[in-house]
């Protein structure tokens, strides 16, 4: 079986890093992302954190896949 993956980077609009713990708005943001693609057949495989600021996670790279037909 063949994939066929993407990859995002998610960074939630209207989150001031300070230190602060953004869980919830990244939980909620994964959630939404995921969701979506989803509805389309992708299914998160990898979830890395790429932007750390004031000991906060601001920025996460999603990588998605899914099955794609072969063909011959």
């Amino acid at each position: 079986m063949n994939y066929a993956y993407k990859t995002c980077i998610l960074s939630p609009k209207g989150m001031h890093v300070s230190g602060d713990d953004q869980s919830d708005k990244l939980a909620k943001s994964l959630e939404t992302e995921s969701s979506e693609l989803g509805k389309e057949g992708w299914r998160l495989v990898s979830v890395t954190p790429t932007l750390i600021s004031g000991g906060s996670v601001s920025k996460l790279l999603l990588t998605f896949c899914k099955p794609v037909e072969e063909t011959d």
